[in-house]
């Protein structure tokens, strides 16, 4: 099953570039200034990858770090793809030039990173719930299927995140945890919120020996060992901010934890508890609303089925009641993750980002897979399973349109 994931994969991405070069052949681009700064000819098919985060990268993988507010954006995709640019692709400097060879490696880089963190979600899966191929296979489908498609095509952190996310998460179950660490502390140079992760760690060194009655000092020190190599991407490069852009005048420096990052999303991005709570931002929490429902739904349904072990983390009294499918006591500490990502994404991000920040959350595509599985192979509640591919599809679609376009709110 797992080469079919793979060639799903494939295919949905042939489809999804495919579609977006098209669009923009026929429509162009609403906002051309990315094509004006890259100063080529406007119908240039590369151009449909470039929009909004993807100006950001790709000018950092060009020029480096120039503006203090470039650092919400992290620097492993612009380097990555200067590394590719620079041997793969050292060909196309010639032909494309240095700032479409970049391009071309960014885009190739959340290609590839897509295709593979399909095949690491259905690891994952198979890892945590061994004998469930079925819900392995159609988890990964919904994987494929995302609602951000074009974003996971394009010069963008989302597909390589997922990837790191879920084999990390898969070495975690193995009992792999320097392992995890190392790949986490890559992702948090990627992306910030990898460090929510090293709460796997507290898990698996600290709270099953402490439910087994065994000693867990060796794993609370073990545990904070691999949460410092786990957050040690964010660190160093928050002090390469520090180093780069402190000065005396700016009001970040001074603070007794100077974080540019912390100081950056309030400052540029207007990220805050609640900032994003008015009456104008209403269309986007209705964009959405799908997926909040979906997670509301998803965490209530698996809570239902045993609340108690849920709220105790009590791993000896689910032992007892696990059927190795969507409410196995083995997904708990997932459980865990996807509610405190839903708690934080409601409440301090700008909240239709949460489209595209689930993609990296493994209950999210169970509770999905788990939905098409009962609706239908079983004929059990249908009409949702219904709505939910629906939903994939028809978003996925309309984004990829608006997204080729430059248009919001793809």
């Amino acid at each position: 099953m797992l080469k079919q994931v793979y060639s799903i994969a494939i295919t949905s991405r042939l489809i999804t570039t495919g579609l977006a070069i098209v669009t923009y052949f026929f429509t162009g681009s609403y906002d051309s200034s990315g094509e004006i700064q890259l100063n080529t000819p406007a119908k240039h098919l590369l151009n449909v990858f470039l929009r909004w985060d993807a100006l950001y990268f790709l000018h950092i993988a060009e020029k480096g770090y120039v503006y203090e507010q470039e650092t919400a954006f992290f620097p492993v995709m612009p380097l990555l793809a200067k590394l590719l640019a620079n041997t793969v692709f050292l060909p196309f400097q010639s032909t494309l030039g240095n700032r479409y060879t970049l391009l071309l490696s960014g885009v190739t880089v959340a290609n590839v990173s897509f295709i593979f963190a399909a095949g690491a979600l259905y690891k994952l899966t198979l890892t945590v719930l061994p004998k469930n191929k079925q819900l392995a296979y159609v988890s990964s489908i919904a994987f494929c299927l995302s609602p951000p498609a074009m974003f996971m095509s394009s010069f963008y952190t989302e597909s390589l995140f997922a990837l790191m996310s879920f084999t990390g998460m898969r070495w975690v179950i193995q009992k792999k945890y320097l392992k995890s660490a190392l790949i986490w502390g890559i992702a948090s140079a990627l992306r910030s919120n990898a460090i929510v992760y090293s709460g796997f760690f507290f898990y698996e060194l600290v709270w099953i020996p402490l439910i087994n009655r065994k000693n867990f000092i060796t794993g609370l020190l073990r545990s904070v060992i691999y949460t410092l190599i786990t957050a040690g991407g964010f660190a160093v490069f928050q002090y390469y901010a520090y180093t780069e852009f402190c000065s005396l005048d700016r009001p970040w420096c001074t603070e007794r934890l100077p974080l540019l990052y912390s100081f950056v999303q309030k400052e540029y991005w207007d990220v805050g508890f609640l900032s994003y709570y008015e009456i104008k931002q209403i269309p986007n929490f209705v964009l959405a609303a799908p997926i909040i429902a979906l997670s509301i739904f998803g965490l209530k349904d698996y809570i239902q089925n045993d609340s108690i072990g849920f709220w105790t983390l009590d791993v000896k009294r689910n032992k007892h009641n696990d059927n190795g499918d969507y409410y196995s006591f083995r997904l708990s500490v997932f459980m865990y993750l996807w509610a405190i990502l839903l708690l934080f994404a409601t409440t301090n991000m700008h909240i239709q980002v949460i489209i595209r920040f689930f993609t990296s959350v493994p209950p999210f595509y169970w509770y999905v897979g788990n939905l098409w599985i009962k609706g239908f192979c079983e004929g059990k509640n249908t009409l949702m399973a219904n709505i939910v591919l629906g939903y994939f599809a028809i978003y996925g679609l309309i984004g990829i349109v608006l997204f080729s376009s430059f248009l919001p709110p793809a």
